[in-house]
């Protein structure tokens, strides 16, 4: 956002600071300055002139030679502007004068003609872009003026970062800058000049209704009748340049100076477009509109508009449309001064694709109290201009939500907690007040009335108080002090400690990713995979219809992540660890609930891959973290995408902890065909309660061990759990441990069997075995295999 020093001094007093010591200040206390342009420097020994006399020039058909009282003689200028005319005053650049972006003046031949200086458009003097013809002053002014004098080409333009504004709606505006500065530096903020509207209160009122108070909290409207041609003011031209923006007619260019000066848009109506009423209203359907930059636009459903009766005739806080702009021939306005909730103006902007400077300062939550101020403040800069105009209604206002200041009580001791012993009751004080905080003081006690402007989105607590008094003040004159704390020693959180055990495990030693996902479900996606879920916890204000249920499984989220990876990965596993919540009904209150979900994704492995491979995990975890075992008894989850055959759950003892499955093949089909899919789901807090059983120690043998790996093929209707028993039931003293390694179902296996590949390692206390005793035991255990139906592959 651009500012004008020139502006800014209207209503603050900046003598005797030096401007970039200010701009400091600033940035320290209020928002970032991100550049200080002095402009107008470069403009010099420019006066007025009045053209005396015009003749073609004798060799060029553009040019013209004119004879211009220049104050301290008469002097012949060359000049090609096609406006120069007898009788007109015009700016001057004198021999050894200068304008924007050309060297000092000299005298010049012209096609033969000798020229003593230069006759200036404004785009010359760096105050607009019109280059068409020459800048013709309005008024009576004596050749010779300085023409520095007249207008305020001289300025300091400052570029705030929008950024740091975006928390502070009141420093949109030159206004709020100056009440910043002035707080600053304990200066006087002059009051900005209002029209008292004493004419319009006998007028009858405006026709407004406000459908949609939620999108519209506050319309205010006023008819003026009686506008004749107008004309902007040479120095509001050049402000509303150098703040960037483009002079258009004189009361746009109004509504516009008043939006930089206060913060607050504004819209005129041509009032013959509105004169049956105005309607504020959302879309019902999609709309074609056509907008005052001639552009038709497709407005969707749920966009804010001003009506009249029939009609759209403006998109509600970002552009006024094509069928009721200001034309030559008006002469009668309806001026709009309205509030639109911030949310909505940049959902509305988004959809559209129309982002303006209303939109861009509605979005920061305004003050509605500031619409009334802005209708008056107009009148007055409209009255400056053509003092007739008619005021040809009452003041209309729909405040449909109205803001209350915030209360917030604080104290002396409070706030010397946070910034030391620094400040004394009464400076505190004075820098409230002088940011129009309403203080009553009660011993050390400050009972603190927010202003409006400052309680849409900023001041709610107490500790902004601190901030405004800290920041005002200066952090640079603040003493650090050394604070007395007690310490006490850190608490250990064992979930959060478990959580990251896990994360590790998870991320470390099997690769997974970690993902994570909303607490809500999406019943679009739920329904376009055909995933039947059972929560029963649904939230009163959704951010969309389609996320109104809060999960009750992770394991719906975890698939649409597969969803989305499927053409990417060949292979892929993804964990999150988050909250689920549950309740017998939607009436009774509900639980919270921390689970852990990993998911399994490959076009490489089989399904029963993945779903040991989810075995193996679980298991491990439960060993590595609590030095126990899980068991897998049979499913009894009725989840949808649990598969009917390839599931099982997980418990601790008698405690069930969650489940494993195979992702069920109508759900599988929809992800991706080719992408075989398991699940783990456990309740955490059941894994964080398992009792870690004692590690038992024993030396480790002095002599080598021998690792030896056997595949056997076993029935496909026994179980893991089975085999294993029927190891463990071996007996050999030479056996120190045994392990699973992975299972094989593919081709060249007889039908109906399945190998699973086991490892064994032996070893003596007292000895290296020898090859004869390491065959005896691989002859031992595979006879005994045989004897319990497990043949070696």
């Amino acid at each position: 956002m651009k500012l004008s020093l020139n502006w800014l001094k209207d209503y603050v007093d900046l003598s005797g600071i030096d401007i970039k010591e200010l701009w400091y200040r600033f940035t320290m206390s209020t928002a970032e300055v991100e550049e200080v342009e002095f402009v107008g420097r470069e403009v010099q020994d420019v006066v007025v002139a009045r053209v005396l006399s015009v003749v073609p020039h004798p060799e060029s058909k553009k040019l013209k030679i004119a004879q211009v009282d220049s104050g301290d003689g008469i002097l012949q200028i060359v000049c090609g502007a096609p406006n120069v005319a007898e009788g007109i005053l015009v700016p001057l650049a004198k021999i050894g004068g200068a304008v924007k972006n050309m060297p000092k003046l000299g005298k010049v031949k012209l096609v033969g003609v000798e020229s003593f200086g230069m006759l200036c458009s404004a785009k010359e003097l760096g105050i607009s872009d019109d280059h068409s013809g020459l800048l013709v002053l309005e008024g009576d002014y004596a050749p010779g003026t300085d023409i520095k004098s007249i207008l305020d080409i001289d300025d300091v333009i400052i570029e705030i970062d929008n950024k740091s504004l975006t928390n502070r709606p009141d420093l949109w505006g030159h206004y709020g800058i100056a009440r910043e500065i002035a707080a600053i530096y304990g200066r006087e903020l002059k009051p900005m000049q209002l029209d008292g509207l004493e004419a319009a209160k006998t007028k009858p009122e405006l026709d407004i209704t406000v459908e949609d108070a939620e999108k519209c909290l506050r319309y205010s409207g006023l008819k003026i009748d009686g506008v004749k041609k107008l004309q902007t003011a040479m120095n509001m031209k050049v402000r509303l340049f150098y703040c960037g923006m483009r002079p258009i007619s004189p009361l746009v260019d109004l509504t516009n100076y008043l939006m930089l000066e206060m913060g607050q848009p504004m819209h005129a109506f041509d009032s013959r477009q509105v004169e049956d009423g105005i309607v504020v209203r959302a879309t019902k359907e999609p709309t074609v509109f056509r907008t005052l930059d001639g552009t038709e636009r497709k407005l969707p459903e749920e966009v804010l508009l001003i009506c009249n009766k029939q009609k759209p005739v403006a998109i509600a806080g970002i552009m006024g449309g094509e069928n009721s702009e200001v034309l030559e021939d008006t002469t009668s306005i309806l001026l709009e001064s309205a509030n639109f909730e911030g949310s909505s103006t940049r959902k509305s902007s988004t959809k559209i694709g129309l982002r303006t400077e209303a939109s861009a300062r509605y979005e920061k939550m305004l003050d509605p109290n500031m619409t009334v101020t802005a209708i008056k403040r107009f009148v007055k800069l409209l009255k400056d201009i053509q003092p007739d105009v008619a005021l040809a209604s009452a003041l209309t206002d729909v405040y449909c939500k109205k803001l209350e200041p915030i209360d917030i009580t604080i104290t002396k001791p409070y706030i010397d907690r946070y910034i030391g012993n620094t400040l004394t009751k009464e400076k505190m004080v004075e820098i409230l007040r002088s940011l129009e905080f309403k203080v009553e003081v009660e011993g050390d006690t400050f009972k603190i009335k927010v202003p409006t402007f400052r309680a849409t989105k900023d001041i709610t607590m107490k500790i902004d108080i601190i901030e405004e008094i800290t920041r005002i003040f200066g952090y640079d004159n603040i003493q650090p002090q050394t604070l007395e704390v007690a310490l006490k020693p850190l608490e250990y959180n064992e979930e959060r400690l478990l959580d990251h055990k896990v994360k590790e495990l998870l991320s470390e030693r099997f690769g997974a990713s970690e993902v994570n996902s909303y607490i809500w479900y999406d019943n679009s996606f739920n329904g376009r995979m055909g995933i039947e879920t059972h929560g029963r916890v649904k939230v009163l204000n959704p951010q969309a219809q389609d996320a109104d249920t809060l999960r009750d499984s992770m394991v719906p989220g975890m698939l649409a992540f597969a969803e989305r990876n499927e053409k990417s990965y060949e292979d892929f596993s993804l964990f999150e660890i988050g909250s689920v919540f549950e309740a017998a009904a939607t009436t009774e209150k509900c639980e919270q609930h921390k689970n852990i979900c990993i998911l399994a994704a490959s076009k490489i492995k089989s399904e029963d891959e993945l779903f040991y491979d989810l075995k193996g995990i679980i298991a491990f975890i439960a060993k590595a973290l609590k030095n126990s075992r899980v068991d897998f008894p049979v499913c009894t989850c009725r989840y949808n995408w649990v598969h009917p055959m390839k599931s099982v759950d997980v418990s601790a003892g008698e405690k069930l902890m969650g489940y494993i499955s195979v992702v069920h093949p109508m759900i599988k089909k929809n992800i991706g065909k080719k992408l075989n899919v398991a699940v783990l789901e456990i309740n955490s807090e059941v894994l964080q309660a398992m009792a870690p059983e004692v590690i038992k120690y024993k030396d480790p043998s002095k002599f080598p061990e021998v690792v030896l790996d056997y595949s056997f093929l076993v029935d496909n209707a026994i179980t893991f759990d089975k085999v294993g028993e029927d190891i463990a039931g071996f007996k050999s003293e030479l056996l120190n441990s045994f392990s699973f390694v992975t299972l094989y179902n593919g081709k060249g296996l007889p039908e109906g069997k399945k190998s699973m590949t086991f490892r064994f390692i032996i070893g003596s206390a007292e000895k290296t075995l020898s090859s004869d005793e390491i065959n005896a035991f691989a002859n031992s255990l595979i006879d005994y295999m045989n004897s319990a139906g497990h043949t070696l592959r």
